[in-house]
């Protein structure tokens, strides 16, 4: 066989010889790639290709796992105690010997009333007996509630981040709008408190309160993380605090957006009787932005003037618009995404899109250094050429960035993008809102690369959220040779129709092996399966 189409092979055995015998692409080198990322092809003949229906779980909200997958994180069903579960591998002798004894045979779907696989999976693949309980919502937090879908890892799993929140009935201080001149009172306040978990110790080594404030940590949308430094969003307040994680404990660093550095010692803050009437200054960051806007007007050139009433026309949007979303894109750049304040005469928002503005600001030389509309191609190509950095997640194993099948078809259809090209504004106005990206939501697990596998995006995803339920099984094919891979077997359990209610399904996927654990939910009723490698499991091929 040739030499190059050993190293296209896909067959188990070549794959086995060639990395026996150190075959390697041209050009590449084993000594500058990651761990296992000469066995990234193993990854199209191993899958999780057979799934264990309805499986017995502990009394548990499964979160997910660790970046080197040694741990899977839970929640307890109260809410105030994380679960940290030893993942002992799909290969270990427990899980085979159970897999054997059930004689689950060549079938991709194994659901059985008569078998112990369901009731003892989940503890041949975790061990249950020597879970790490930590009871965190206690004493001064014994009012709060851990939030399920919230966790952020920092120092490569190290340690994690976690988040709590309580209600609030008071009403804010007089002097948050002071401080606050951007304040979004339309909000409810909560009260919030940070947990840094060190994951080899099993202990909390800090706490962080943060009361009377609005962040949106469903998902990890009001918190980024770029190295050791952490910015956290408040809705509430129009700020960002940064935080940097210092031995276990998050230290201060500054607060983003109300005024600049040393405006607080140098200036005054008193603004007299404070009422409705009070017409506050603008933030400094919006000072920035309508600077920054102003000088990209070149008074000679001969769209000046509408260039100028274009700028003139903005500055009321400028002047009231909400931060929504914001990331670290590294240490010194964030990536800011305004929108439209709704006024308090409209009663229904005129638009179902708001109008968004995206700005870069320079966190050392507090400086706007780009500002872009919601349909700007300039933006379009950004994401297209910096997506993979954008998304801050990297496989510890592979060294793969998640590949979102979004990014996969902008790269195949507006890979040279311009504004001559029919219909690339509107491409623009469609996919531009997939920035800023929340931090770590994204799985880097192979089985989701879109240039390797195609499947339907609707059902599954790299995003970390749940999806509407199937009604047949996933199918993950080749994309090169459009061969069934292996199938996800998570179907909806229940009639789908406009009247009944939605059924859910969430994927936790393992960071590099073949295991996914998939979640359905239908109300309060919760449905949970296995997906695994079997070696004497066969895939049904069958056309498109």
């Amino acid at each position: 066989m040739a030499y190059s189409e050993r190293l296209q092979s896909q067959n188990l055995v070549h794959l086995l010889q060639n990395r026996e015998s150190g075959f390697l692409a041209p050009g590449t080198s084993a000594s500058r790639t990651p761990q296992f990322a000469h066995e990234r092809k193993f990854y199209k003949c191993i899958t999780p290709c057979l799934t264990i229906d309805s499986i017995s779980i502990p009394q548990v909200y499964l979160r997910k796992f660790t970046p080197d997958g040694s741990k899977l994180l839970a929640f307890s069903q109260d809410q105030r105690s994380l679960h940290i579960y030893k993942y002992k591998g799909f290969g270990s002798a427990a899980v085979g010997e159970l897999i054997r004894e059930a004689n689950v045979g060549t079938g991709e779907c194994f659901k059985s009333q008569e078998s112990n696989v369901q009731n003892q999976i989940f503890d041949r693949l975790f061990a249950t007996k020597d879970a790490t309980v930590l009871r965190l919502c206690q004493g001064e937090s014994g009012r709060y509630y851990l939030h399920r879908e919230f966790s952020v890892f920092l120092e490569n799993g190290r340690y994690v981040l976690l988040a709590a929140m309580s209600v609030l009935r008071n009403a804010l201080p007089t002097m948050s709008y002071i401080l606050y001149p951007d304040l979004f009172d339309k909000l409810d306040a909560y009260s919030y408190v940070f947990f840094v978990v060190d994951l080899e110790q099993g202990c909390v080594t800090h706490r962080l309160f943060l009361s009377q404030d609005s962040i949106v940590i469903a998902h990890n949308h009001g918190i980024s993380v770029f190295g050791s430094t952490i910015a956290i969003m408040s809705r509430l307040h129009q700020c960002i605090y940064v935080y940097e994680l210092v031995e276990g404990r998050l230290v201060e660093q500054e607060t983003i957006g109300p005024r600049p550095r040393d405006f607080i010692e140098n200036a005054s803050m008193d603004v007299g009787n404070l009422d409705a009437t009070t017409v506050m200054p603008i933030t400094h960051i919006k000072q920035r932005v309508l600077s920054f806007l102003y000088r990209q007007i070149y008074g000679e050139s001969p769209s000046a003037r509408q260039k100028l009433q274009d700028f003139y026309k903005i500055f009321e949007f400028v002047e009231y618009m909400i931060m929504e979303r914001m990331q670290l894109v590294n240490k010194e750049l964030l990536l800011l995404r305004y929108e439209e304040r709704q006024k308090d005469s409209d009663v229904m928002p005129l638009t179902p899109t708001p109008r968004r503005l995206y700005v870069f600001y320079n966190i050392a030389s507090e400086e706007v250094v780009g500002v872009y509309h919601d349909d700007s191609v300039d933006l379009l190509q950004i994401i297209l050429q910096f997506y993979d950095q954008m998304s801050n997640v990297r496989s510890m194993q592979t060294g793969d960035a998640p590949s979102l099948p979004l990014h996969f078809f902008l790269k195949q259809n507006f890979a040279d993008a311009s504004e001559s090209i029919p219909f690339i504004r509107h491409a623009a106005l469609r996919f531009n809102p997939s920035v800023p990206v929340s931090s770590q939501s994204l799985s880097p697990s192979p089985y989701l690369q879109f240039n390797d596998f195609s499947y339907d995006d609707r059902h599954i995803s790299p995003l970390e959220r749940p999806n509407p339920c199937s009604t047949e099984p996933i199918v993950f094919r080749d994309r090169m040779t459009k061969s069934v891979k292996f199938r996800l077997y998570a179907k909806a359990r229940r009639p789908t129709n406009a009247l009944s209610p939605r059924e859910l399904c969430a994927f936790i996927w393992h960071p590099f092996e073949p295991f996914v654990l998939s979640i359905q939910k239908c109300m309060n009723s919760y449905a949970y399966h296995v997906h695994l490698y079997n070696h004497s499991t066969v895939v049904e091929q069958t056309s498109n």
